[in-house]
């Protein structure tokens, strides 16, 4: 391992017995961290799976948004960042592998096989599509393992695992992507648009979809990727970066966007966008 802290974990496999990889990282973070710069790996194909929250990625142009249940597979030499924004509060799984079969055999597979694999999700690149609840269970799987010892044993379970992963999120890749909003998720949004202004209580979101409010919470991280505070209050502070610009009070834009006192606005600003909303509207008439 090259890198491990409570919020972020990085594995070098190679270094660990797996060939034709890279790293394998995760991270869980609770406030927002600094821009991701640009950067792109030279041969190598990246694959991310966001499991919850949000992150931006910036790729070939084009602004992509990944969602809880979202996987992004960012091709070779492509650089790639999160544009202007922080690393953003969520759960977030990487896995980077070596186009080329001359950087040594995959999990122990001919390399007809590997190099189909390997070619079958390169054609799957810069585009998001869902993932599922099944591959949440094989990324931590996953991570045991490569914090045990590394037994025959051990090994042997970590080429399967990562095979399965390779082979889910090629199937899901290709998937074709309906995504219908049910009509309890455009109640739950509409009501949330139309009520920023104030505090919003999850008993009364659950009460209008006629849920409890114990499944309530479960289904709407499912549906949002998010739990309900933090879905609200990013869409606050979103609102807020509009406010701010609008008025020289602080205190008016939290009040208008009910929060109890401008000291939990200002801080829940910082937690999404990791400035003050002075410093955000400073930076922001200076560009």
């Amino acid at each position: 391992m090259q890198n491990q802290t409570k919020k972020r974990r990085v594995f070098h496999l190679p270094s660990l017995g797996y060939p034709r990889f890279v790293d394998f990282g995760h991270y869980h973070y609770r406030k927002v961290e600094p821009i991701l710069e640009s950067h792109q790996h030279q041969g190598v194909m990246e694959i991310c799976f966001c499991i919850r929250g949000q992150q931006y990625y910036e790729l070939e142009g084009k602004l992509l948004k990944l969602r809880g249940n979202d996987i992004l597979i960012v091709p070779p030499n492509h650089a790639h960042s999160s544009g202007v924004y922080p690393e953003d509060i969520g759960e977030l799984y990487w896995l980077q592998v070596y186009i080329d079969h001359t950087q040594g055999q995959l999990c122990n597979l001919p390399e007809e096989q590997s190099d189909f694999l390997i070619s079958s999700l390169k054609a799957n690149t810069g585009e998001i599509f869902k993932g599922s609840l099944s591959l949440k269970s094989l990324l931590q799987k996953l991570i045991d393992q490569l914090e045990s010892d590394q037994t025959t044993l051990v090994q042997l379970t970590t080429n399967q695992l990562l095979v399965q992963l390779l082979l889910e999120t090629l199937e899901l890749s290709q998937t074709v992507q309906i995504v219908v909003p049910s009509e309890r998720v455009k109640i739950i949004d509409d009501f949330i648009a139309k009520n920023l202004h104030r505090i919003i209580y999850v008993d009364e979101l659950a009460e209008l979809v006629n849920f409890s409010t114990a499944y309530f919470k479960s289904w709407f991280k499912q549906h949002f990727g998010a739990p309900p505070k933090a879905y609200i209050n990013r869409l606050k502070i979103e609102r807020a970066k509009e406010e701010l610009l609008k008025t020289n009070s602080v205190t008016e834009v939290a009040y208008n966007l009910g929060f109890s006192t401008s000291q939990y606005f200002a801080t829940t600003f910082k937690k999404f966008t990791g400035m003050s909303p002075k410093v955000f509207r400073a930076q922001v008439e200076k560009s």
